[in-house]
């Protein structure tokens, strides 16, 4: 008969059977030890008071076996030998201690009842089939041995008379009893162990499953605080959205209404400037390339015609834009009363008095304002067939035939600006070879300035420059077109760095 039962929950079921097999043999054993060397000594009391023809064998067989097994009890405490070894010499003590006390003719009735106390003790202490078989054997054959020696009967008539094959036959039983025992207490234990492991692990489990139940009890709160939290940001960003959706709408009336009163300021200074005609009737062979950066413009060209003599003018204002624009404005009024209304000519004169004016119209000399502008005026007298230019920084180009390139310098100052009316720096007229086969350029510093390119640099004076020597035999209106074509590719993903004023014409 074998015990099926796997290995589980971690332990041995086996291993732990051996242990449990080992303690419960050892605590009947350590018991029936203690019986023997306290008690069956105290049984022999009665005894004493009768005569007896050998009273030192007496003594020997009744005590010997008390003090022999209470000095096995010792060595077995102190050695650990086998509990099974420990109850055979208790039980063969036992016998041995009544049995110089029996004739032979009760012999084997003593032996009879010896067996069966052995036989049963296998059955309700030693447990295990093997030793019950040792001490069954054992125990029969010292009878045997014992019996051949000392009695006169034959052993085959006792062991006939007395009933030792009925003996056989209940030590058969009994051992079959034992067997039986043995292995259901060794299974009954063996599951019992494997339900308390698995109660174990079901408590384990269960500790763990509640635990997790509570990580995710606190994660839900989590989530739930979570969610609130989202939900409260979620109303706060739609409240938010609302408001800036208000803002929104709100700066986009405002930006319409300011882009709607910018294209109505643009409209009052494109009515300020002269118009296309105008300049072409001046110079038939000429063009303006005019790109203000943000709708109205800080830059800005003026032209009369006083007396036979043909003024253009390209002013570049502080700023862009709308303040930019009133800079604009604020040159054109100057320029229409110094020409238009005193009659002066000279391009020096204009501009100093220009400078004058715009710094008297600032009151820059009562605060802090540094506005001013810059500038690039020529004046053509084509009956006397003279050509005049003074600059307030800004030069004049010439390209003359062949491409040959004749820059003319403006002076290093500025219209208005830092300089007071106090300083005595003045501007300067510089005379200018008067030659239909020339072509004269005047701008302001936009084009030049403009960022773009592959490297996004500025466009720079000398490329210009360059380019107008390039463009300078073609038609007027061709030159527009490829100067304004090539700005656009310069600066194309680019926002456009500043106001953008180029004029080009011949004199007649």
């Amino acid at each position: 008969m074998k015990l099926n039962i796997a290995d589980s929950f971690g332990i041995n079921l086996n291993e732990a059977w051996k242990e449990e097999y080992k303690r419960i043999g050892h605590i009947y054993a350590r018991w029936g030890a203690l019986l023997v060397i306290f008690l069956f000594p105290l049984s022999t009391i009665p005894e004493l008071s009768i005569d007896k023809p050998n009273l030192n064998i007496w003594y020997a067989f009744r005590y010997g076996p008390s003090v022999v097994v209470g000095i096995v009890f010792l060595l077995h405490q102190k050695f650990k030998f086998s509990h099974e070894l420990l109850f055979e010499i208790i039980a063969f003590c036992l016998f041995t201690s009544a049995a110089y006390m029996v004739d032979c003719s009760d012999w084997m009735t003593y032996l009879i009842s010896m067996v069966t106390v052995f036989i049963t003790s296998a059955v309700l202490v030693i447990l295990r089939p093997f030793y019950f078989v040792i001490n069954f054997f054992a125990v029969f054959l010292i009878q045997i041995l014992v019996h051949t020696f000392f009695c006169d009967a034959g052993i085959i008539d006792y062991f006939m008379m007395k009933g030792v094959n009925i003996l056989i036959v209940v030590g058969i039983a009994a051992f079959s009893m034992a067997a039986f025992r043995y292995y259901i207490m060794k299974n009954n234990f063996m599951h019992r162990v494997a339900l308390q492991e698995a109660h174990f692990e079901l408590q384990e489990r269960n500790q763990s499953l509640i635990k997790a139940q509570k990580d995710l009890r606190f994660k839900s709160d989590q989530i739930s605080e979570q969610n609130e939290e989202l939900k409260m940001q979620k109303e706060e960003i739609l409240s938010q959205r609302d408001a800036m959706q208000s803002q929104k709408e709100f700066i986009e009336k405002q930006n319409r209404d300011i882009i709607g009163s910018i294209r109505y300021a643009q409209r009052i200074q494109s009515a300020m400037l002269p118009t296309d005609a105008y300049i072409k009737n001046m110079f038939p062979k000429s063009f303006v390339l005019f790109l203000p950066r943000d709708i109205v413009s800080g830059d800005f060209y003026w032209a009369a015609d006083l007396g036979g003599k043909k003024i253009i003018a390209a002013i570049d204002c502080t700023g862009h834009g709308v303040p930019g624009a009133f800079m604009s404005l604020v040159g054109d009024t100057n320029l229409n009363q110094i020409v238009l209304q005193e009659g002066v000519t000279n391009p020096a004169d204009i501009l100093n008095k220009l400078h004058l004016g715009v710094s008297s119209y600032l009151k820059q000399s009562e605060n802090e304002n540094q506005d001013g502008m810059d500038a690039a005026i020529a004046v053509i007298d084509e009956k006397e067939k003279t050509f005049q230019f003074a600059g307030a920084k800004n030069p004049l180009v010439i390209i003359k035939e062949e491409e040959e390139i004749e820059v003319v310098k403006g002076d290093k100052i500025s219209i208005g600006g830092k300089r007071k009316i106090n300083i005595e720096d003045t501007f300067t007229s510089k005379s200018i070879e008067y030659n239909p086969n020339h072509t004269y350029y005047i701008f302001s510093d936009g084009y030049q300035d403009q960022f773009g390119g592959p490297k996004d640099k500025k466009f720079m004076v000398g490329k210009l420059r360059k380019l107008l020597q390039e463009v300078s035999k073609k038609d007027m209106n061709d030159q527009f077109f490829v100067l304004n074509k090539r700005f656009e590719e310069w600066k194309k993903g680019y926002n456009q760095t500043d106001d953008v004023l180029l004029i080009g014409f011949k004199v007649n």
